[in-house]
């Protein structure tokens, strides 16, 4: 039995830039990262840094530069933007820095709308947010 651990997320060769006007800046570039099943796993740097450009990269919510994202022997960098929507739908979930909750609704109301997406029943639906609840100690 190996005791390797399973890559779940794998970038290589990362670049993330922008072009304003005749000038291009790169947020990082040459980036490599492994994340492993079960591992917990922190990015952290100062204000600025590309934290949320490489977590938006990392997610398909944005498109590297160039370079290869891999979800579960899964490359994502080369799917479609609909097929990428699906696969954000079934394997992301973010909590953004900005609130982006529907203020009329309950936090529960507001994690239903986003699943009501996957088909999942609402029964189901409502059990596994709990247990999200429970992780996290939202009461």
């Amino acid at each position: 039995m190996s005791n390797k651990k399973e890559i779940i997320i794998k970038a290589t060769k990362l670049k993330k830039s922008f072009i304003t006007g005749d000038t291009e800046q790169t947020i990082f570039e040459n980036l490599d990262l492994n994340i492993y099943r079960g591992d917990f796993t922190v990015i952290m740097g100062s204000s600025g840094a590309g934290k949320s450009t490489l977590m938006y990269s990392l997610s398909g919510m944005d498109r590297p530069s160039s370079g290869e994202v891999v979800w579960n022997d899964k490359t994502i960098t080369s799917l479609s933007d609909d097929r990428l929507a699906i696969f954000r739908r079934k394997n992301c979930g973010f909590v953004f820095q900005q609130i982006y909750l529907l203020d009329k609704m309950s936090l529960m109301d507001n994690v239903l709308t986003a699943s009501a997406l996957s088909g999942t029943s609402k029964k189901d639906s409502v059990k596994y947010a709990k247990e999200l609840f429970e992780l996290v100690k939202f009461h």
